[in-house]
């Protein structure tokens, strides 16, 4: 007697169920596939190198392993070839003129016209200077960085590997007779970068800031004056009394800088040249510090300078 269709197909599947179990355990013994992440090439050991020497330099090992856990800390491996292939020429200072600019630089000195006076005062920096620093580092506080710094740093920091970032430079770069020139930049940058890393690790802790909270540029700096944290720590000042400096705070930012810009050298009386060669020391780029002084000309203008935001 022929088995039914129905008997037929029961055993088909009873079969099936017994491979399938009996396959399981050799599959589940496999070791899994790494499948790399663009933003984290080689997973979160990228970090271990870094780890371990921050620890033995004497930074806190359980912050440190705490941070370096967090999902919000991301290696980002085209942080480095940024750095290295940065052209300040290629930067359009002329837009910092254009008259909304500077009509909303006008409202801005207007609005905090007491606390400009009051630090202008205090360290001799006309106020007018450092609203135009302030336009053309953050938008006047609208646009403070996209990334957290401690990302952009730990990441540079990291970076201590040519191979690492080889996929994110161009082409002229790898192709350059200048190569070993470049790997040695690059090596220099990741230090400099390990020693903001612990300034940023330091300035977090000591002001109480979220440090994972703090937007910083494509180079690390923080703030509305966009320090580099060695010189939030140098430079900082709190102005308002709080208890901490905060430059993401209007009066600590605007006081900070005025201390940053007296100590290297500003004083009243000075030429066009002399105020450009302190400027540098701010941001060294001639255009910038030319277009800090072009800005503050404009705001000396009544009608630029009261101009509605």
């Amino acid at each position: 007697m022929k088995p039914s269709l129905c008997a037929t197909r029961r055993q088909i599947q009873c079969s099936y169920w017994i491979l399938f179990f009996l396959c399981l355990p050799a599959f589940m013994l496999q070791a899994p596939v790494s499948v790399a992440s663009p933003d984290i090439p080689e997973g979160r050991q990228v970090w271990d190198p870094l780890i371990t020497r921050l620890i033995a330099d004497g930074e806190n090992a359980t912050r440190i392993r705490r941070l370096f856990s967090s999902s919000q800390v991301k290696f980002n491996p085209k942080v480095m070839p940024r750095k290295l292939t940065h052209r300040e020429s290629s930067l359009d200072y002329g837009k910092f003129l254009r008259p909304e600019r500077i009509s909303r630089a006008g409202a801005f000195l207007d609005r905090h016209s007491d606390l400009l006076e009051e630090i202008e005062t205090e360290y001799g920096v006309p106020k007018e200077i450092e609203v135009a620093i302030l336009l053309i580092e953050t938008d006047l506080g609208r646009y403070l960085g996209a990334d957290p710094a401690f990302n952009i740093l730990a990441s540079m920091a990291a970076a201590t590997d040519f191979d690492r970032v080889r996929p994110w430079l161009p082409k002229e770069i790898l192709d350059s007779p200048e190569r070993k020139r470049i790997e040695q930049k690059l090596c220099k940058k990741s230090s400099w970068a390990y020693g903001e890393l612990r300034a940023l690790l330091r300035y977090s802790e000591q002001n109480r800031l979220d440090i994972l909270g703090m937007k910083g540029s494509i180079f690390g700096a923080i703030g509305l004056c966009q320090f580099m944290p060695s010189n939030a720590l140098r430079f900082g000042v709190d102005h308002d009394g709080d208890g901490r400096i905060d430059l993401f705070s209007v009066p600590d930012a605007m006081a900070s800088m005025g201390a940053y810009i007296r100590h290297y050298g500003w004083k009243n009386g000075l030429t066009r040249n002399r105020q450009v060669k302190v400027l540098l020391k701010y941001n060294y780029s001639r255009p910038y510090a030319n277009t800090v002084i072009d800005v503050a000309e404009r705001l000396n203008c009544p009608e630029t300078a009261s101009a509605p935001n």
